[in-house]
């Protein structure tokens, strides 16, 4: 018996007991399936926090935020230190590694109004300077961005994110028209002339009430002289070369506030977006054991139903294995026989718990997108090595539990086998 005929005997049986076989199948379908599709749901998820950091300028950065208070001899007092401009300049000037600091201000939930009759309420309302645009990797869809002559000297310019574009001028032009700010119903309208429109950008996770293209982008000058009134800076986000450590940044951005602010750096507040990666990844990790070892304890139970009925084929066979030796079969052939369908079954439960992972991942894509509306689209990201390795496991998995069902059966005396009744 040639070793493509004994193969070819295992899969035949397995055709001539589809139930039985659908059966022990199911364990193997359902432990490659479940892990299958959590893993592409979840390397899904990394892609859309990927994406969401380089929205806001990438994963090189690091935003400094002020302290509302601060722990000072076991009470909390209220901070009284500020960022400002010469703060964001000093960063940029003293840090080697840092390649951009761009000082932020913003303003929610803006009331604004066109000559057109337009209105949009809940616009963002941005203090940034002539760098923001670059650092942030928005593009312009029209006109121009702000200039370091707006900065320098306050002038009453404006650039608009795409929504704002669309409430308030639809298909018009915004170029050179001007638009009124007003915080509050009470407070008295600033005016502004559009110099720039900015292409469309879409939702950011980091703010689940409004979209990046909400924005309407003002010089920081302005924003504190003629609007707020106020003199410091909320946020620096400050940009560092890609092979430098977040850390290092820190301690060095760290060490010219404390030489501009009196010795004190207690009042910041850093966020690094490399972090929230990381702790992404390792909460990833600890699911992917988890279900690793669901699916391990699943594969294992189904591998002994598989040996199981292996271990019923070969009494079934036995006047055959009987025969088959009787005209010169050798212990060889009956051995990959036995082997193959126990292999077989495995194989087939890893293709079809890579097609079942694949449609269920992309199922409950679909339920997330709706459950998480500010994700337009859920990726599903079935990683080639993860089905390699499941079709692997599952065929080594036919192989452990395939074995002994196989050498009890090349094992038989043809004798005996021939005297059995079934």
């Amino acid at each position: 018996m040639k070793f493509h005929e004994a193969i070819a005997a295992g899969i035949g049986h397995i055709q001539e007991n589809k139930r039985r076989a659908g059966l022990s199948i199911l364990g193997i379908f359902i432990g490659i399936a479940s892990v299958l599709c959590m893993m592409a749901i979840g390397d899904g998820a990394k892609q859309i926090i990927a994406d969401d950091i380089e929205k806001i300028g990438g994963a090189n950065q690091i935003q400094f935020w002020t302290r509302q208070s601060v722990w000072r001899r076991g009470r909390r007092y209220p901070t009284t230190e500020r960022y400002t401009l010469g703060d964001a300049c000093a960063i940029e000037a003293e840090c080697p590694e840092v390649t951009g600091v761009l000082p932020r201000n913003r303003k929610y939930s803006i009331f604004v109004t066109s000559p057109l009759g337009g209105q949009f309420r809940g616009a963002d309302l941005e203090g940034v300077t002539a760098d923001y645009a670059e650092l942030l990797r928005y593009e312009l869809q029209a006109g121009r961005f702000l200039s370091e002559n707006d900065i320098d000297n306050a002038t009453q310019v404006c650039v608009l994110g795409a929504n704002v574009v669309e409430e308030l001028f639809g298909n018009v032009s915004p170029i050179g028209q001007e638009i009124k700010l007003r915080q509050g119903w009470r407070q008295t309208p600033v005016r502004m002339r559009v110099v720039g429109t900015m292409a469309p950008k879409g939702r950011n996770l980091s703010i689940f009430w409004s979209s990046l293209d909400d924005m309407i982008c003002v010089p920081i000058t302005t924003y504190q002289q003629r609007i707020t009134g106020i003199r410091y800076v909320e946020r620096l986000i400050i940009f560092f070369q890609k092979d430098v450590d977040a850390s290092d940044v820190v301690k060095s951005a760290r060490k010219v506030i404390r030489k501009r602010h009196r010795g004190t750096d207690n009042f910041v507040y850093d966020w690094i977006p490399k972090q929230t990666v990381k702790q992404f990844e390792r909460i990833k990790k600890m699911i992917k054991i988890a279900l690793g070892g669901i699916a391990g304890f699943s594969l294992f139970v189904s591998g002994i139903g598989i040996m199981n009925i292996c271990l019923v084929s070969v009494g079934e066979k036995t006047r055959e294995i009987g025969l088959r030796k009787a005209i010169g079969a050798r212990r060889i052939d009956i051995f990959y026989q036995f082997l193959t369908e126990s292999m077989s079954l495995c194989f087939c439960g890893s293709l079809l718990g890579i097609a079942g992972g694949w449609l269920f991942a992309h199922g409950m894509a679909r339920v997330a997108v709706r459950i998480l509306p500010i994700v337009e689209v859920w990726p599903v990201v079935l990683s080639v090595r993860w089905m390699v390795i499941s079709v692997l496991f599952s065929i080594f998995m036919g192989i452990i539990f395939g074995v002994y069902p196989a050498i009890r059966a090349s094992r038989m005396s043809p004798i005996d086998a021939l005297k059995t009744d079934t």
